[in-house]
């Protein structure tokens, strides 16, 4: 019975250990790439210890790869996933392989907080009940002078919203321009709502000020320009 029962918890242990390797790998086909911290959260580990044993053994075995920046002053090393991994990471049955992988020279340490802010909040909508999360460089761009939303997901009601995710404020110009392509999106029905998201309630504050001053785009489309929703939260 003791042998039997030894034989059942390995057995479980090891199928636990994979079914969290292939979440991590799942959440990367998509994103690509991300931190040991968010890395952890995804796949429920308990330590930073069991996230980082678990992260290289994946690295080991050619699935994932990892490159430390300078950002924003401070070092940040990113986990992600190779072409192995990718290879390892679809559904065979419902699922065509997705031919991008983690390039360490194509990761602009400029933009890796904002990435990252992303993908923070897709795991804050995905735990409220959103689904079909994409980030915006994984949207194709019918119009190379149009700008990506940061993502697009599903509302649990079955809103399809459109995200933007500040850190830095833009010019009135350049938020004109963005107002003016949204709401042709919002007529068209592609899009029903955008949400603007900010990392602290100040900078909502001015963000929904500076949106509303646009004094061209809103008296002439008042009605559409009363969906946008300037919020810090999801």
């Amino acid at each position: 019975m003791r042998t039997q029962n030894l034989i059942s918890n390995r057995a479980l242990r090891l199928q636990r250990k994979e079914q969290k390797e292939q979440t991590l790998l799942r959440f990367l086909r998509q994103h690509l790439w991300s931190t040991q911290d968010i890395l952890q959260q995804v796949a429920g580990l308990s330590t930073r210890q069991a996230a980082h044993k678990t992260l290289t053994a994946l690295e080991k075995r050619g699935l994932l790869r990892r490159c430390t920046y300078d950002a924003l002053g401070g070092k940040v090393t990113i986990w992600g996933i190779t072409h192995q991994g990718q290879a390892s990471a679809f559904d065979v049955e419902t699922e065509s392989f997705i031919p991008v992988y983690f390039e360490p020279s194509r990761i602009s340490e400029q933009t890796i907080h904002h990435e990252l802010d992303l993908q923070r909040l897709s795991l804050v909508a995905e735990s409220r009940g959103w689904k079909s999360w994409q980030d915006g460089n994984r949207l194709e761009l019918q119009d190379k002078n149009h700008k990506r939303p940061d993502a697009i997901a599903k509302h649990s009601s079955g809103t399809i919203v459109a995200i933007e995710c500040e850190r830095t404020f833009k010019t009135l110009k350049r938020y004109e321009q963005i107002l003016i392509q949204y709401l042709r999106w919002l007529k068209t029905g592609s899009i029903h709502e955008v949400v603007w998201l900010s990392p602290t309630s100040d900078m909502s504050k001015r963000l929904r000020i500076m949106l509303t001053s646009i004094k061209d785009v809103y008296k002439r489309q008042v009605y559409w320009l009363s969906q946008f929703l300037v919020s810090m939260t999801i």
